[in-house]
């Protein structure tokens, strides 16, 4: 965390719990993408019930263990202009002071893209916010930069 936006635009707040809750992370993941899908799918069939439309509860949760890092290489600036975004936004985290160092965030028909930067670089990107646009948005997103979207809560996989 730090004290400064990054990017002074506009600020995402997010739950903790929601960080990179849908991300995209490198095709070469998939595999490992499937497994912990396959587990999270695992406690929903056997460790949830409904409570009311809509509305679940859980007497166990998944950890990603294996996943790691999403490690995408994709230059800022691209990712930017394929978004048809001019503004850039930082990220603040609900509850505790500051913004997420190298957070930025980008606006779109589809939601509102996050994650973290190195040198003009991301290194990770997820949505939050999604509107019914981003049906059409994260597909396109995936083909162009050649990675794997993830719904973690909704165990959604969409490849190129």
């Amino acid at each position: 965390m730090t004290n400064l936006p990054a990017y002074p635009d506009f600020t995402v707040t997010l739950s903790g719990d929601n960080w990179r809750q849908a991300e995209f992370v490198n095709i070469s993941k998939l595999k490992l993408v499937g497994e912990e899908v396959d587990e999270i799918k695992e406690i929903h069939i056997n460790h949830s019930r409904e409570m009311a439309e809509g509305i679940r509860a859980f007497d166990n949760v998944h950890v990603r263990r294996s996943i790691g890092a999403p490690e995408l290489f994709i230059p800022l600036f691209e990712l930017r202009s394929f978004l048809n975004s001019d503004t850039l936004g930082a990220i603040a985290i609900h509850q505790h002071p500051g913004f997420v160092k190298t957070g930025f965030a980008i606006t779109s028909r589809g939601g509102c893209y996050y994650g973290t930067e190195e040198n003009g670089v991301v290194k990770s990107l997820a949505l939050c916010d999604a509107t019914s646009w981003a049906g059409y948005e994260i597909p396109r997103i995936v083909r162009q930069f050649s990675l794997v979207f993830v719904d973690w809560c909704d165990c959604i996989i969409i490849t190129p």
